[in-house]
């Protein structure tokens, strides 16, 4: 091993620097994250688990697992910004989303409930690299903005790209040629509303000037393929930016181009989802790590689409070469069209664990790949068991639903040094079996930053001695901000 790459970071090496949602408990996800003059600032989405309810199709969870109104609207939503300064060691709220007359007028709503992306980038009339936001807002609000802040304390709308009305928010912010590139995700009425990750039209934006220039589509709607409904991830490697979709009936499309004018040519990566079909529905996420692109893959829902029948399934890991190759790193052995294909890892789907739904997010630090998953496993006390494929029901027998819970909820994050050979540095969430999801990651001179998705809050359902169910106060609700470096901080 190369003598720059640390060893792999261990659960006892990080410390809680934020905790219970920033002090709010609504504050569900750590929704998007970016380094900016030395800061690293985080958005927020509130009200997440709140808001399921209302999706279609709906979960079919009972009890429902926090305690929610009966209009979403009651639930307190102005989404958040935050501002971690490592050398203080200190967080800071820096913006939260005001309160609008709603498009109907019949109440005041946020005008954000999240934001989904933030990412650095210096277009044409900007004298510097400037803070972009994007949003997402409520149903009975004005169409989502893109923000921006030159001081990381102030921010403001600015040009929204020509999204259809019916879009409730965007979320990946890519840089890529001088250009920032983004799609639409989640939608106000009709089929789209089934996921809050399939918007109005599967085509990628992009501008080189976001205050002054047209956003203009950088590719064919779908790149051509009608079942691509939404451009999900996007990611820079060898020059080339590459993209990969939703395709809920044969499997999520990769696909790259070298750019140029708009719009771009691109080719085609993979296909069906790499040879799993709709398991693999989605290309979740995109890394750059030692001379390859790795993607994480998974089923829209957290692993289960209900409003398709897809899944349950767990998430795979692919490893994708400059000239098109690909190898599986984590997931299922299967004959595809480019030969067998096995995990040179040796683990199966989700690392081994059926509750990984996402690879949801990847980052290099220190010489090493880091990978979160999304985990449902403490979902189990309220799921409804006719769903579960057989291997599923064997193991639910085996363990019992209150050890699985404890054992094998929270989201898990793994770390390589090669790709290959895995380590894991937490399985369970941190010890914190609410955080469902390792949602974003940055690499810090003082360490890797960790940020989850823990929407079990204020309140969580609890069975009581008498089998009755009761909503109580959660201590450990909200989302979660970790801070790791090698030998921890005692």
């Amino acid at each position: 091993m190369d003598a720059a790459v640390a060893r792999a970071l261990h659960e006892s090496d990080f410390r809680l620097t934020a905790p219970n949602g920033f002090g709010d408990t609504v504050n569900h996800y750590a929704h998007s994250m970016a380094v900016f003059e030395g800061k690293v600032y985080v958005g927020t989405t509130r009200g997440v688990i709140q808001a399921h309810r209302w999706n279609l199709a709906r979960p079919d969870i009972r009890p429902w697992p926090v305690q929610s109104p009966d209009i979403i609207h009651d639930v307190p939503r102005q989404a958040e910004i935050w501002c971690f300064d490592p050398l203080a060691d200190h967080w800071t709220r820096v913006y939260q989303a005001p309160m609008v007359m709603a498009t109907n007028g019949s109440r005041m709503v946020p005008r954000y409930i999240g934001y989904r992306g933030i990412g650095v980038f210096q277009g044409a009339s900007d004298d510097k690299p400037c803070l972009y936001v994007s949003t997402w807002a409520p149903q009975i609000a004005e169409p989502p903005d893109v923000l921006r802040s030159v001081d990381g304390v102030t921010f403001e709308p600015t040009t929204r790209p020509p999204f259809s009305p019916m879009v409730r928010s965007f979320r990946t912010l890519q840089r890529f040629q001088g250009r920032v590139h983004t799609t639409p995700t989640s939608s106000s009425k009709g089929a789209r509303l089934i996921s809050d990750s399939i918007g109005s039209d599967s085509t990628i934006y992009a501008t080189d000037d976001v205050q002054r220039s047209p956003w203009r589509p950088a590719n064919d709607e779908g790149f051509g393929n009608p079942d691509n409904v939404t451009i999900f991830e996007m990611e820079e490697f060898n020059d080339h930016l590459y993209a990969g979709t939703v395709n809920p009936v044969s499997g999520f499309e990769l696909w790259k181009t070298p750019g140029g004018d708009l719009p771009y040519r691109w080719t085609r990566v993979l296909q069906h989802g790499a040879g799993r079909g709709i398991f693999n529905e989605v290309g979740v996420s995109m890394c750059a790590f030692n001379g390859a692109l790795y993607v994480g893959t998974g089923v829209l829902s957290g692993g289960y689409h209900r409003a398709m029948r897809i899944g349950p399934a767990a998430a795979e890991l692919l490893r994708v070469w400059p000239d098109d190759s690909w190898e599986l790193i984590v997931g299922d052995g299967r004959r595809t069209d480019d030969g067998l294909r096995y995990p040179l890892s040796g683990y199966g789907a989700g690392f081994d664990t059926f509750f990984n739904g996402y690879v949801w997010r990847m980052v290099c630090h220190e010489g090493r790949l880091y990978a979160g998953t999304f985990s449902w496993g403490q979902n189990v006390p309220w799921l409804q068991l006719s769903i579960w494929p057989p291997d599923a029901l064997a193991l639910m027998d085996r363990w019992g639903r209150d050890a699985l819970t404890t054992s094998r909820g929270g989201a898990e994050l793994w770390s390589s040094a090669d790709g290959e050979r895995w380590e894991p540095v937490t399985v369970n969430g941190f010890g914190n079996r609410f955080n469902w999801g390792i949602r974003n990651m940055a690499s810090l001179p003082q360490g890797l930053l960790v940020a989850t998705a823990n929407p079990f809050g204020p309140t969580v359902v609890q069975q009581q001695d008498r089998g009755d169910w009761r909503y109580i106060d959660n201590p450990r609700g909200g989302c979660e901000v970790w801070l790791g470096r090698e030998g921890g901080w005692t």
